[in-house]
């Protein structure tokens, strides 16, 4: 009898589990529609582009276009990036540096692609805006605090006044012409500083170009250059490092406005970089690159 009982209950412990395990089972799909499954490549599909993401993607592909591509459209693909690496500088504070050079590469780049089109590269956008630029002429306001200002001045009147003697003593790829809008840069970057605390000098160190006119060693590389393409990367160089410790300047005009200024330094700085390269600099990242590393 102990043992008819002793089975009863075994058999009834058995029925409660059976019961619970299936309401348990009943229950999942409801539990399950509380909490939304992930959709693949949700996340991603909602992340925000920003502008400075969207101008360096169509740089880094216009580069890509440009080094593989048929001829022509690698000549339209390296002109058009040469304006994306421009807007990558103006509006990526952290690649500001880097899109200048990219764009002077590109640039360069162009210029010879239309030697072997037999056509002339103009390095001009579609709305007629130079993508390089020697001097300031009929710019009233920039983007940059004071201090900025006049290092920029004083890298300007440093290449003017190596450039003037070098074109006296008729050193490859110096003129005056360059001489002049390198000081005329200069004056016109202190106007816009206040002409306060001007930091140009009247003479500079100039006895490495006296003994070495036509050539010398970039101290930055340790390449042998042209003297003259040398004097403008280190122009280049030496606004690059007042730019990225700029401080900005208050300004009551909106971004595109601030946009707009700011390209206006950044084609002054590349076209010196476009010069270095045209008077013999190596363009390639090796050396470019290189030397800002040591800025």
């Amino acid at each position: 009898m102990q043992t008819r009982i002793t089975s009863l209950r075994h058999a009834r412990t058995a029925i409660r589990i059976l019961v619970a395990c299936v309401v348990a089972a009943m229950m999942l799909p409801t539990i399950g529609a509380c909490t939304s499954p992930r959709i693949a490549g949700r996340a991603e599909s909602e992340h925000q582009v920003s502008e400075c993401e969207i101008a360096y993607r169509s740089a880094t592909a216009g580069d890509e276009r440009a080094r593989t591509a048929p001829l022509l459209e690698r000549y339209l693909a390296a002109s058009s990036s040469a304006q994306a690496w421009q807007t990558v500088a103006a509006i990526c504070p952290q690649r500001l540096s880097e899109g200048i050079i990219r764009s002077a590469q590109a640039q360069w780049n162009a210029q010879n692609i239309a030697a072997s089109l037999s056509t002339t590269y103009t390095a001009s956008t579609t709305d007629g805006n130079a993508l390089r630029r020697q001097r300031l002429d009929g710019v009233t306001s920039l983007p940059l605090d004071n201090t900025a200002l006049r290092h920029l001045a004083l890298a300007e009147d440093r290449a003017g006044s190596a450039m003037q003697l070098l074109a006296a003593k008729n050193a490859p790829g110096a003129t005056l012409t360059l001489s002049d809008n390198h000081h005329a840069a200069g004056s016109q970057l202190m106007t816009l500083a206040g002409n306060t605390g001007d930091l140009r000098q009247k003479e500079y160190d100039v006895s490495t170009l006296i003994a070495n006119p036509s050539t010398a060693t970039d101290h930055n590389t340790g390449l042998t250059a042209a003297s003259a393409a040398i004097v403008e990367m280190d122009c280049t160089l030496e606004e690059l490092a007042a730019l990225s410790a700029a401080g900005q300047a208050p300004t009551t005009g909106d971004a595109a406005t601030r946009t707009q200024q700011m390209l206006t330094v950044i084609r002054l700085v590349t076209g010196h970089c476009y010069q270095a390269f045209a008077n013999g600099y190596p363009s390639g990242d090796f050396a470019v690159f290189a030397s800002t590393s040591k800025q």
